[in-house]
């Protein structure tokens, strides 16, 4: 009897005995019960508690005399039955080897003096979850690896505009155009860096849509229009492809960034000068921009492209403009024929080379000096200013009269699909005549000048290449 029961009377100090039975002690997924019972002793009937659980494939019984005690072994074996310990009798000696190994290496990862069971089990169930999502071949240490080299922390650390200088340096060596490097200094260097003055790989995608949306004109500080958002964007997803490639921010990053929804573009009406409109603000225009503002509304060139052309590049006796590709928009170089009337309007000015622009362009901006003398002209003639309006006006008119969409987008720079969405049917081809028909108010004495400069070419014997001049046509007129 003494081996079953542990005391022939209850302690004094038994705890407050609970209201239902028999009663659980759990410890995570293990669970101890005890019965409440009575044994007799001497003639005498004492209460009785008898701890049940099972080990090693038998049910195990031990009886106290005090809940107490009863209760406190039974936590004691729920514990060991959470950490695998009650039953370890049944292994075998390899095994059991083999688990204190396990344990004490991984005390020593984790840093602690003991590992419990419990933990291994975690382990080994992280690691049954983590192999079923690997791919057939891949090992557990392959992805943790890969994992690992790509993880920020372990990435080398750049701020976003120490990113901008590489990319730069990166699109320079790789041959890009000067145009397409100042834009990118412009809008990355200039706009993004400076509003994203931290780490890049810092940056979040939800963070570059607001302030991409959120941008405004620098000069009117109006909301900027969708194609500027849309470039600006397009930049800012291939300086995160550059980034993902250097490997200074995640690809999911990068894939985050390049999945900004494009701005949506609103459906502006096109703004175009009439004939009567071009007239007064040549008549209003400073002297030494009228050749520029003339080459913008009869020749249809960019604001930039004017900006950088130089008088060399005019030729009278071919009547063409070449616009070279270094100073195009698109890198590519093209021709651009020089209209009657257009000739008329450059004859007083022409010289053998230097530039057509008389301002100090900015590099980052250029164009913004001459736009704004071409503005103050506008306001003289008291002309209402449209932003571009002496390309669209040179479009609308070209194709009312040629009537040949694709022709007029290789003189222009344009895609055949833009010039028929969004220039088609802006002009007829009368209104597209009087266009070209806007001259100088002493038009004779204007084409006297241009067929002057031709013979004083032939006199000079020297081409704009420096060869001999043999075969200058006369003018047309």
């Amino acid at each position: 009897m003494k081996a079953q029961f542990d005391a022939a009377l209850p302690s004094p100090s038994s705890a407050r005995l609970p209201k239902k039975w028999p009663h659980s002690v759990s410890e995570g997924d293990s669970t101890v019960k005890i019965y409440r019972e009575s044994t007799v002793i001497s003639g005498t009937t004492y209460p009785s508690y008898l701890v049940s659980y099972f080990a090693n494939g038998k049910r195990q019984r031990r009886r106290f005399a005090d809940f107490t005690k009863a209760s406190s072994e039974a936590q004691k074996i729920a514990e060991q039955k959470a950490q695998g310990a009650v039953g370890a009798g049944a292994l075998t000696a390899a095994n059991r080897v083999a688990l204190e190994q396990a344990l004490t290496l991984l005390a020593a990862n984790e840093g602690a003096g003991h590992a419990p069971a419990t933990r291994l089990v975690e382990i080994v169930r992280d690691y049954s979850t983590a192999t079923k999502s690997l791919p057939a071949g891949a090992t557990l240490t392959e992805a943790v690896k890969l994992f690992a080299l790509r993880h920020p922390s372990n990435m080398a650390r750049r701020t976003v505009a120490e990113t901008v200088d590489e990319f730069i340096a990166d699109r320079r060596s790789a041959g890009c155009s000067e145009i397409h490097i100042r834009d990118i200094e412009t809008r990355l260097k200039k706009q993004f860096a400076l509003a994203f003055a931290l780490p890049i790989n810092t940056v979040d995608a939800p963070l570059v849509q607001q302030w991409i949306y959120g941008l405004k004109h620098g000069k009117t500080k109006k909301p900027a229009a969708a194609r500027s958002k849309e470039n600006m964007l397009r930049q800012v997803v291939s300086l995160f492809n550059f980034a993902r490639r250097m490997k200074y921010v995640a690809t999911e990053l990068a894939l985050e960034i390049a999945e900004i929804p494009t701005p949506k573009k609103e459906h502006a009406a096109i703004g175009i000068y009439t004939p009567d409109e071009i007239s007064k603000m040549l008549g209003k225009a400073d002297s030494e921009i009228t050749p520029a503002l003339a080459i913008a509304a009869f020749a249809g060139l960019r604001l930039a492209e004017v900006s950088r052309l130089d008088w060399s590049e005019i030729r009278f006796a071919e009547r063409l403009i070449v616009v070279e590709a270094g100073k195009a928009k698109t890198a590519a170089r093209r021709l651009v024929p020089i209209s009657d009337n257009l000739a008329a309007w450059l004859a007083p000015h022409v010289k053998r080379f230097g530039p057509v622009n008389p301002c100090t362009e900015e590099l980052s901006n250029v164009g913004n000096a001459l736009g704004n003398r071409f503005e103050r002209a506008a306001a003289r003639a008291k002309v209402s200013w449209n932003r571009n309006g002496f390309r669209h006006s040179y479009i609308s008119y070209r194709v009312a009269t040629l009537k040949d969409v694709p022709a007029v987008a290789l003189e222009c720079g344009n895609s055949p699909n833009v010039i028929f969405s969004n220039y088609r049917a802006l002009a007829t081809e009368s209104e597209g005549k009087a266009w070209f028909a806007v001259m100088p108010t002493e038009q004779p004495a204007q084409i006297i000048s241009i067929a002057a400069t031709i013979a004083a070419a032939r006199i000079l014997g020297l081409n704009r290449d420096g060869s001999t001049a043999t075969n200058y046509p006369a003018p047309a007129g």
